[in-house]
Parts: structure tokens; sequence; C-alpha cells
């Protein structure tokens, strides 16, 4: 099912009770940092929760391998009747006898050695635990990623608001201007009708700047598992200038090698694995079993105890091949998981490849962007200038507007991607 149209309409429909404007914070007004809100995403996300479940599972599997090196006690106890043929010593003639059974005991079984099989499921538990935790750590990591880029998605489109409302009274006071103008037969009628036109758009561009805004809080409510806090919040904003040059990206590939989660999860699966072919191969080899066991068991009360003890040895000779097909699997297993950790090294020199670049893009972004908005500014100075002495026009002013709304626009969005690639660059290299 498709949301988009209902979100929209929802999101519209506040737009239209409260107004294009973004709400000055209140006292009330919680404002969240962003370390607040990758803690409550941390805390709140179902993917990482679902994570950590998965975790745990592996802990339980952990501690189910283990059990095979304890004792195995177990109680029985039991009632039979027994309908069967006896044979007569005296007469040589069989006779039909009925019996009852009565049965209550305890049985003591413990592993004693069995080439490697237990050990080699235990190992392979542990790795398999240990993977999984890695796991949980590119969840986490993910997850960070994601929210940072949503909180400055949101400041991005709040930023954006602002520019148009900006906007919208700057063509509120043209407007107001040009009707001024033409009263007096300054200026034509034109005029007037070309700052209506202008007026009416930038008044749409604010109702779409703030819908995206309000769009992009409930997309980042969504990453964090419902509300930050109950009532009114506001994020705090951040610098929009780089803070630094980020390092050679060779650099950054080599860190990524060490640091990157999913590396060392692929590492372990390959461990668990491993461990694993062990103990399928030592399945070719016999298994060393110590049992007792003792009770009370008889016909009719009062039941005579007895005990037993001793040693098994369990040597599986043929097993229609069933062990060979589970020692060829773990090796198949093993040669994936070699395959899949080269692929994995290419993807992370891809992905801090691409956020590199991208970082550096945006950084060069806001140098052209920072130039092109005090070009736009002067010349949007010098339209107003000429429109009030009355030698420029209502198209040249307009077009000026345009051009530095535009800039203040490209800003703002340089500023807040160069975080947003930031973000991505961090996750990229696993910090």
């Amino acid at each position: 099912m498709n949301v988009w149209p209902i979100r929209a309409a929802f999101v519209l429909m506040i737009l239209m009770l409260i107004g294009p404007v973004i709400p000055a914070t209140s006292a009330e007004e919680n404002i969240l940092t962003l370390d607040q809100i990758v803690k409550t995403a941390i805390r709140k996300n179902p993917g990482i929760t679902i994570s950590q479940q998965e975790v745990a599972a592996s802990q339980a599997r952990v501690t189910q391998s283990k059990s095979a090196y304890l004792p195995q006690l177990t109680a029985t106890t039991g009632y039979t009747r027994l309908n069967q043929w006896n044979p007569d010593v005296f007469t040589g003639k069989d006779y039909r006898g009925q019996y009852d059974d009565y049965q209550v005991g305890l049985t003591l079984s413990q592993y004693l050695y069995d080439f490697g099989q237990t050990d080699g499921k235990v190992e392979q538990s542990r790795f398999s635990l240990s993977a999984s935790q890695k796991g949980l750590s590119a969840t986490i990591a993910d997850t960070v990623r994601d929210i940072k880029k949503s909180y400055f998605e949101v400041l991005k489109r709040q930023n954006l608001v602002k520019v148009n409302q900006e906007s919208v009274r700057i063509q509120e006071e043209h407007l107001n201007q040009a009707k001024a103008f033409y009263q007096a037969g300054i200026r034509p009628k034109i005029d007037v009708t070309k700052g209506e036109t202008e007026y009416s758009n930038s008044r749409l561009n604010l109702i779409r700047a703030d819908f995206a805004y309000h769009s992009s809080i409930l997309d980042m409510g969504s990453l964090l598992g419902g509300p930050p806090v109950e009532g009114k919040y506001s994020l705090a904003d951040v610098p929009t200038s780089p803070s630094e040059e980020p390092m050679s990206v060779e650099s950054l590939v080599q860190e990524a090698s060490s640091r990157r989660p999913e590396i060392a999860r692929i590492k372990d699966q390959i461990k668990a694995a491993q461990a694993l072919l062990k103990s399928s191969q030592a399945g070719n080899w016999p298994s060393i079993t110590a049992n007792a066991a003792a009770g009370w068991e008889n016909n009719e009360y009062p039941l005579e105890d007895y005990w037993q003890m001793g040693v098994n040895i369990s040597w599986p000779l043929f097993t229609g091949f069933n062990i060979q097909g589970k020692i060829a699997e773990s090796r198949a297993q093993i040669d994936k998981l070699e395959a899949g950790r080269r692929q994995l090294e290419l993807q992370v020199l891809n992905d801090v490849s691409v956020a590199y670049l991208g970082l550096n893009t945006t950084i060069e972004a806001i140098k052209t962007t920072e130039l092109g908005l005090v070009q736009a500014q002067e010349n949007m100075d010098l339209a107003d200038g000429r429109y009030k002495n009355g030698v420029g026009n209502a198209i040249e002013y307009s077009d000026a507007e345009l051009a530095l709304t535009q800039a203040k626009s490209n800003l703002v969005q340089a500023s807040y991607q160069y975080h947003q690639q930031m973000a991505e660059l961090d996750r990229a290299v696993g910090r």
C-alpha cells in the first residue's frame, strides 16, 4: 500500500491549520542535540532490538553446545502390563501369563571423548556468537548513520523554510512598493501584476518547503521508533562550515579494514565454518561415553533394586555418506565465506572512496555557493536600488530576487549535505 498520499494529505492538513511557519521555541520546548537523538535511536530503534535478540539467541546456542560437556541425568518411571507366553521348565509346555511391571530409575551419562566432535560444535557456536555481536555493531552503525543524516535533513529543511519565508517577505515588500508606485503613476499596472504573481509563487514555495520540513520530521521519527520525547521539541543546530579536511583516501581505507564490523563479522563466520568442518571430520571417529543406571523394578510391590555402569564406544562405520556430505557442505561454506570476504573488502574500498569523493565535493560546493551568495546579494541590492530609482523594471527585480533565494537555498543544502556526507564517511570507515 502506498502511504505517501496519506502522509502528504496529513501534513498538508497540519499546514493549513498552523500556517507555513516554524514555531518559535517556547520555554516548555525541549531542544535536543544530535548526541541525544543518536542515543534515543540506539535505545528505541526496532532494528537494533532485533539484532540484540539475535545475539541473545546465539548466546543461548553456546549454552546448548557446552551442555554436552556436563553429565546428563534422567529420571524415569513407568508401568507396563505384560501378556506373553512363558515356558514351563518342568512340563516342557508353554503357558500364557499376564504380569504387571513397575519401574523407577535414574540414568546418568557422561561424555568422555569423541575426537573433536563436541569441541568443534562448541567452538562453532562461540564464533557464531561473536559474529552476531559484530552484526549488532553493524546494525547500530547503520542506524547511527541514518539518524545523523535524518537529523541534518530536518535542519536543512528547517533552514530552507526560513529562506522561503525571507523570500515571501521580500516579495511582499516589493508588491506593496509596486502598488504605491502604480497609484502614484510612476509604474505601470504590469508591475503590480508581476509582483502579485511572484508573491504567490513565493508563498507556494514556502508551503512546499514547510511540507518537506514536517515530512522530514516524520521520517526521523520512524527511524527513532517514535517521538524522541513527549511534547514539543526542536533540534539544536550545528556549525554549517566544514570543521576539518578529511584524511587521504588510502589512510581511510586502511582504517576501515581494521574497524568495519562487517569485516570482523565475516572473519568470525569463517572461523565458525572451519570449526564445524572440524566437528564433521571427527564424525568418522568413535565417541566414548560413560553410563550408569540405578533403580527399582518388579511385577509387584515391593520393588527390587538394581544398578549398572559401564563405558560405551560408538563408531559409525558406514552412515550412507552422511558424514562425507557434511564435510563437503562445510568446505563449500568456507569457500563461499572467503569469496564473500574478498567481495566485502572491495565494497569497503568503494564505500570509503565514494564517501570521500562526496565529502570533498560538498566542501567545494560550499565554497562556490558562498561566493555565489555574495554575488547574488550584490545583484539584488543593485536591482532593488535601480527599481526604487525608476531605472530598473519588475522583471529585473524578480530575476535578482529569484537568484538570491536560489543562492541561499544552495548554500543551505550544501552546508547540511556536508554533515550528511561526513556521517556517510564515518560509517564507511567504521567510526
